[in-house]
């Protein structure tokens, strides 16, 4: 994934316009900054750009632009003469770019990604621990990688895929949930929500309060979403984050600050 920087686009066409108002009276040292800034943004966008690797049919008339444009502001040239047909020719070669880069663009997948529920863009892209308790990120960091693939997954409309990965790091979780509850007990050999909630009701381990929820999630979210012809819709999947969180919420609540390192900072 590229983030597409959109004032990138206008600054470019700022820069390229110019050319469509040379006119043959006018000299080359009249044009020299118009002139020089065009060629470095076409030079820009085919050799460094986010699109160049995507750019084909309007290459070749691209470089011949830049061309015709270093030419222009060469210092070998005189700097007093006028452009004379120059001016038109290189509105012919801009048109014809123009018209080219504008036809291949067109084809380019570009999408608005829109706000999920209260979650805006940004916070679920660059900050998708904030859907989660902040104690999650220090106390259970193996939950990270989960916690960032359900917030792209949920950015992106693929609810079913946000579930899975929030159920993933729920259970990450749960497992050190187990272990703090526990003592210490191995771990039960089947890993998944319903195991741990009878391993440890069994045992006379865990907060009521704690399991009620784990249970409640397990029954009416986890298990379902396990079947194959399972999906969900984005409601849904807002749901069942906002339940997760409440869940997560409750089991970091019994689990130990981790220790202070020398490279780690004291929390206030």
């Amino acid at each position: 994934m590229i983030r597409i920087s959109l004032p990138y686009v206008f600054n470019l066409c700022a820069q390229l316009e110019p050319i469509e108002s040379l006119t043959p009276q006018q000299t080359r040292n009249d044009v020299v900054f118009e002139v020089w800034s065009a060629q470095i943004a076409v030079e820009q966008l085919i050799s460094s750009s986010v699109f160049s690797a995507n750019l084909r049919s309007c290459r070749q008339l691209a470089e011949a632009l830049a061309n015709s444009l270093k030419l222009i502001v060469s210092a070998e040239k005189d700097w007093s003469e006028q452009l004379g047909y120059s001016a038109a020719a290189l509105k012919t070669q801009y048109q014809q770019f123009k018209i080219a880069l504008m036809a291949e663009i067109g084809t380019f997948p570009a999408y608005f990604v829109s706000q999920k529920g209260s979650f805006d863009t940004l916070s679920l892209l660059d900050e998708p621990w904030k859907l989660f308790p902040m104690e999650l990120w220090i106390k259970v960091p193996e939950a990270r990688f989960d916690v960032i693939e359900a917030g792209k997954a949920l950015c992106y409309e693929l609810p079913t895929a946000c579930g899975m990965h929030v159920f993933r790091a729920l259970e990450t979780v749960l497992r050190r949930y187990y272990t703090e509850a526990t003592g210490g007990k191995p771990q039960p050999k089947v890993r998944n929500i319903a195991v741990y909630i009878n391993a440890m009701r069994q045992a006379g381990k865990g907060d009521p309060k704690v399991l009620g929820v784990l249970d409640h999630l397990s029954n009416l979210h986890r298990n379902p979403l396990m079947h194959p012809d399972a999906a969900l819709t984005i409601d849904e999947a807002i749901s069942i984050v906002g339940m997760a969180h409440s869940a997560m919420t409750a089991m970091l609540r019994h689990l130990p600050e981790p220790p202070q390192t020398t490279t780690s900072v004291p929390r206030a």
